[in-house]
């Protein structure tokens, strides 16, 4: 058991029934481990649909947050720290702060101090941080998008593809486009389900001169909708609609949580976090 004024971590995606994109979940739990060493670590969905489905079709059993909660009560844990895996603070975050609220007042599983972290994007900082580690993330993918060297001319784009929602959170998507055209070149972010799709940003690729596009998710893991929005071989997915463009389309099917780069932005939210449950 651990000691009684331990603080826990519990990592809270929305989850996913891709074995490829759980292994992410695992690797970015491990980076928290090594992180947080002192601090026992959960993963828990907040999709009971995705909970049940992985378990009928992988046997992979996660826990929801009540039960993750009810796990740190058991261990002892008088202080714990629920850290959204979000990009962006939608209904599914504000429905996780909502049940942090709620249990803050009593009801649930017994616990004195209960934190958030805060999602991956969250406000001005956070857009910032992203974009300054987003070259050394494409560059592994193996596009310089540097504005060093004269002329500025590069025939490849990098188009970073989010998930996007009817959130008034939406707008974060639109910040951190801003920052990226003015920091980096032929870099465009767009979103599967929200305000600016793909036709959007057509005529800004066209401008930009690139005839190929480096096709990247920008989610946490490259799950479903990585595999059939973006890159699955039918009419409708990105991939297609660009190649039908006259585009070659170089796919990258990575999620955000596979780089240590994106991971500690969430680290320094969650270090946010544990800081305030520390204070008397």
């Amino acid at each position: 058991m651990a000691e009684m004024n331990t603080s826990g971590i519990i990592l809270a995606p929305y989850g996913t029934l891709s074995p490829a994109a759980y292994s992410t979940y695992e690797a970015i739990v491990k980076a928290y481990e090594k992180e947080f060493p002192l601090h026992p670590v959960r993963l828990a969905f907040t999709s009971r649909l995705m909970k049940k489905r992985l378990q009928e079709k992988e046997g992979i059993s996660v826990p929801g947050l009540l039960g993750a909660l009810q796990e740190m009560q058991d261990l002892g844990c008088r202080r714990v720290v629920v850290q959204s895996l979000q990009i962006l603070p939608g209904k599914e975050f504000h429905q996780i702060a909502e049940l942090v609220r709620s249990l803050r007042s009593g009801r649930g599983p017994g616990i004195p101090r209960l934190e958030l972290g805060l999602p991956l994007l969250s406000g001005l900082a956070d857009c910032r941080a992203v974009s300054s580690v987003l070259p050394a993330l494409i560059s592994r993918a193996g596009v310089d998008i540097s504005l060093e060297g004269e002329g500025h001319e590069s025939r490849e784009a990098v188009l970073l593809a989010g998930h996007g929602t009817g959130h008034p959170s939406d707008a974060l998507y639109s910040l951190l486009a801003s920052i990226l055209e003015k920091e980096h070149r032929n870099v465009f972010l767009g979103s599967i389900e929200g305000a600016f799709g793909l036709e959007e940003l057509l005529p800004d690729l066209k401008e930009s001169g690139a005839d190929r596009v480096r096709l990247m998710p920008f989610l946490l893991v490259a799950g479903g909708h990585a595999e059939n929005d973006l890159f699955a071989g039918d009419e409708k997915s990105w991939k297609s609609i660009l190649e039908r463009e006259g585009y070659s389309v170089l796919s990258h099917h990575r999620g955000l949580g596979e780089s240590a780069e994106i991971r500690s932005i969430f680290l320094d939210h969650t270090r946010s976090a544990l800081q305030m449950i520390a204070e008397p």
